[in-house]
């Protein structure tokens, strides 16, 4: 494909000069006109009046030719001018074209169950704290998907299982259609739409190369993931009955660049992984209030997160400081919160063993996470260390002896080592109910 570099302007320049030429040029002839097409004989000789006539006649031939070439030289300099501006409307035609292929920038962001239709204020939150700050260009734009769950949405509602695939359907659609258009952008799923976000990745994962969106064009973010398959989401769980066909992880070998967010201890995001954990099954109930506070977060909680990266994925884990378990307790007044404080050390461990996820592969091995700086965020040391010598439960990467070890613990189905000590600015702290 053959290219041209102009440079209208220089072609502009160039004509103006000539066109200056073209003005001297022209004066000079019409100056010299009369001095030589009116030579008058020296003579009356038959010589001199016939050498002063041939003379005439070669300055008017010379006029005429100097005519001819004002002409040509006047066409000359319109040609360049048109040129330059042909060149010129070229390039900001193109320009515009470029522009336009470039496509918007979109953040398509939905709702969690109850909230098909993202309001103005939930919105405006996910875009703040999630969007703005890492993807800075991009603009907001809700996407209206069923977001149902029987009975918990009424009794006319659609069951998890329908209210999602008609939201795959309405994502892909988005996706597909954006994306071709030359659009880049970020699907944002909460709760149940991140649900839907997974299985969208997953279906985009699993097509060819030549018919799936370029990386390039596509990104995720997915708040308090069910799906995630490092903290242990409530559908990477097996529970009888229940979300059948979508107990599925979010891939974790996904082509597009992810963020995943969750807060410690929230049931939807973390689940126990041992249901006959009385503990850990109490402790994610206390924990559901936990759940709608993922798209409240400010930007101080959000930076005392813990941060682990696989592939093109990173997990993002916001410290919780206080047991949910503990929450009624500490509903007491003056002597709950120091009761609270009393028993979290001996309750926290028998909760933890139900946390621990025992999964195989990549996923047993994540961490152990430093986390520099934003472990303080849990607070109160965990009861249960990894002390020097310590025995561990086979499958569950858990110490037999309690106690912490010298500053620090982990938080459990994580992996991550954290410090103790008391929490910074903006980490969380329980009670549940306010963050």
């Amino acid at each position: 494909m053959p290219y041209v570099i102009t440079d209208p302007d220089a072609i502009g320049a160039a004509a103006d000069e000539l066109q200056g030429i073209g003005a001297a040029l022209d004066a000079t002839n019409t100056a010299a006109a009369a001095p030589t097409t009116g030579v008058l004989p020296p003579a009356t000789d038959s010589v001199s009046v016939r050498m002063a006539g041939f003379l005439d006649a070669q300055a008017a031939q010379y006029q005429t030719l100097a005519a001819r070439a004002e002409l040509f030289h006047d066409q000359f300099v319109q040609t360049l001018t048109i040129a330059e501006n042909n060149y010129a409307q070229a390039e900001a035609s193109n320009a515009s074209a470029m522009q336009s292929a470039a496509g918007n920038q979109i953040a398509l962001i939905m709702g969690g169950t109850g909230n098909p239709e993202p309001s103005a204020s939930y919105l405006q939150a996910v875009y703040q704290t999630y969007v703005l700050p890492n993807y800075p260009t991009y603009t907001a734009q809700g996407l209206t998907t069923p977001e149902q769950l029987w009975p918990l949405t009424g009794l006319n509602s659609q069951t998890f299982g329908q209210s999602v695939q008609e939201g795959i359907a309405i994502l892909n659609n988005a996706v597909m259609t954006h994306t071709a258009a030359g659009d880049q952008i970020l699907v944002v799923g909460y709760s149940q739409s991140a649900t839907i976000a997974t299985m969208e990745m997953r279906y985009l994962d699993a097509l060819p190369a030549a018919l799936r969106p370029s990386p390039n064009l596509l990104n995720f973010m997915m708040l308090a993931d069910p799906n995630n398959p490092v903290t242990g989401g409530i559908l990477t769980r097996f529970i009888p009955g229940a979300f059948t066909g979508f107990h599925v992880p979010t891939p974790i070998d996904t082509i597009y660049t992810t963020a995943i967010y969750g807060i410690q201890w929230d049931p939807v995001a973390q689940f126990p992984a041992g249901i006959f954990n009385i503990s850990a099954d109490l402790n994610a109930l206390f924990g559901l209030p936990l759940h709608t506070q993922t798209p409240l977060l400010t930007a101080a909680q959000l930076a005392t997160a813990i941060q682990q990266q696989i592939g093109n994925t990173t997990y993002f884990i916001v410290p919780t400081m206080n047991l949910p378990l503990l929450d009624p307790l500490r509903l007491i007044p003056i002597l709950g919160n120091p009761l609270a404080d009393l028993l979290q050390p001996f309750l926290q461990p028998l909760v933890e063993f139900g946390y621990a996820t025992g999964l195989p592969g990549p996923l047993q091995s994540i961490g152990s996470l430093a986390v520099a700086g934003a472990g303080p965020g849990v607070g109160l040391p965990l009861a249960l260390g990894q002390p020097a010598g310590a025995a561990a439960i086979p499958g569950f990467g858990l110490p037999l002896a309690a106690g912490p070890p010298a500053g620090a613990a982990a938080i459990p189905g994580f992996g991550l080592a954290l410090a103790a000590g008391p929490p910074p600015a903006g980490a969380l702290l329980v009670p549940s109910n306010g963050l």
